[in-house]
């Protein structure tokens, strides 16, 4: 099969980048570090939980939001809290006494929850 005069130099010289081909590399490269960062931050981080003596609720209100995250006797104390009267930030109650009961802790409205043995 005839080749074209210049197949040869063409196919085994060298072919340079154009400054375009590079910048796209680079950003194909920046981009892949970043989300395998992104997934290492994901995996390694882990959110806190109700249980095991704490509670960890997100609650809104009027204004904005918040997340509350209290262990111990600050939680004893915080989930004893009576209720308020009816208000416009009644999420946050709502919200208490949720992760309270999930915590296994008592609320000034319920009892708390009975320990199963482990037999």
């Amino acid at each position: 099969m005839p080749y074209a005069p210049g197949h040869l130099e063409r196919t085994t010289r060298r072919r340079y980048r154009t400054r375009r081909e590079r910048l796209a590399v680079r950003g194909a490269a920046l981009l892949a570090v970043a989300l395998l960062a992104l997934a290492a931050f994901s995996l390694t981080n882990h959110q806190r939980r109700t249980g095991h003596g704490c509670i960890d609720f997100s609650y809104s209100t009027m204004i904005g939001g918040a997340e509350m995250y209290r262990c111990g006797a600050q939680a004893r104390e915080l989930c004893a809290t009576p209720p308020t009267r009816r208000s416009i930030d009644g999420d946050f109650q709502a919200a208490l006494y949720a992760a309270c009961r999930k915590g296994g802790f008592a609320t000034a409205r319920t009892t708390p929850p009975a320990r199963h043995s482990g037999g």
